[in-house]
């Protein structure tokens, strides 16, 4: 998914922001799970935390790291 991420910045133009929505929030919202896809109180504390050049650099999955550099 972070590869289409990238290829819709990189080549589509579309902000960082929206891209990221566009492969988060949307499909959550779009298939009822409330506690997915965003970042408030509440939900599922799943993220991965990205480099200034969109490679992932450590991944949470209910708060807790799941995977991350050696």
């Amino acid at each position: 998914m972070i590869d289409l991420v990238g290829k819709m910045v990189r080549e589509v133009n579309v902000p960082l922001n929206e891209a990221i929505a566009m492969a988060t929030e949307n499909p959550a919202r779009a298939i009822g799970l409330e506690t997915k896809g965003r970042l408030i109180v509440g939900a599922d504390a799943d993220l991965v935390v990205l480099s200034s050049q969109l490679d992932v650099v450590r991944t949470f999955r209910c708060g807790e790291v799941v995977s991350s550099p050696s």
